[in-house]
């Protein structure tokens, strides 16, 4: 059984190089989204995944930051199932194979966190899609957990969201066994673990759901800090009350 989910992940992401390569030539942004929409759903599907949304979104749908806890090589498939979009990853990811390619391809900005000053850089970049109306994601943590707590917020990208003037977002995420409804920390990728290793104990985890809590919009405008520190809450809040 697991060696058919390694071959239908196989086949599935062999499938993603042929959507990226052909049908994305063709595809207009709105068009581009649905795709990745419904690859990421797929991979879910794969994987023995269920995705569930509480909570409710406001008015805002196009230039938003999305700021959320992060977990897992997954989150990401995660997100994008449910509403795709640009999200900030350490340069290290850009360096995966096959999901680094594709984190590529679908417009990802990189960040080199050893590198003083790139995110200022990155920062600016992310202010100038923001104002084109672009939906970026941030997991603003730095790193991955285990799910077990939500680590303090680094401030600088949410800058971005001050700049542009755009609405900033909290979600959570949180992954949890269907067999034991019990918090799980099987898609986990923390520590030294590999990408391989991890994507073998989602497997092996399965079935999961996962769920993706829309905390309330931030209210601080003006203080990057600040405005982290609520999304913090927020977060952490909202990732508490599903226990």
């Amino acid at each position: 059984m697991i060696l058919f989910n390694y071959f239908s992940i196989i086949r599935h992401l062999f499938y993603g190089f042929y959507v990226v390569i052909v049908r994305f030539r063709s595809a207009n942004p709105f068009q581009r989204e649905v795709i990745i929409q419904l690859w990421s759903l797929q991979l879910l599907k794969i994987l023995d995944v269920k995705l569930e949304i509480r909570g409710d979104l406001s008015a805002h749908d196009r230039g938003v930051l999305y700021v959320c806890n992060h977990i897992s090589w997954l989150d990401i498939h995660v997100i994008n199932a449910w509403r795709p979009m640009r999200f900030v990853a350490k340069k290290e990811v850009g360096k995966w194979p096959i999901f680094g390619w594709f984190a590529k391809q679908l417009n990802t900005l990189f960040i080199d966190r050893q590198m003083r000053g790139d995110s200022f850089n990155i920062s600016s970049q992310m202010a100038k899609g923001l104002s084109q109306q672009d939906r970026i994601c941030i997991f603003p943590e730095g790193t991955s957990s285990d799910g077990e707590v939500v680590l303090p917020f680094k401030p600088n990208l949410f800058q971005s969201a001050i700049e542009a003037n755009v609405p900033c977002q909290p979600i959570s995420i949180l992954y949890e066994s269907l067999l034991t409804g019990q918090m799980s920390k099987g898609p986990a990728f923390i520590g030294d673990m590999g990408l391989i290793e991890s994507i073998a104990n989602t497997i092996r985890a399965k079935p999961l759901r996962v769920i993706i809590t829309i905390a309330p919009i931030c209210e601080t405008i003006s203080d990057r800090k600040a405005l982290s520190l609520e999304a913090w809450n927020h977060i952490n809040t909202s990732r508490l009350r599903n226990y």
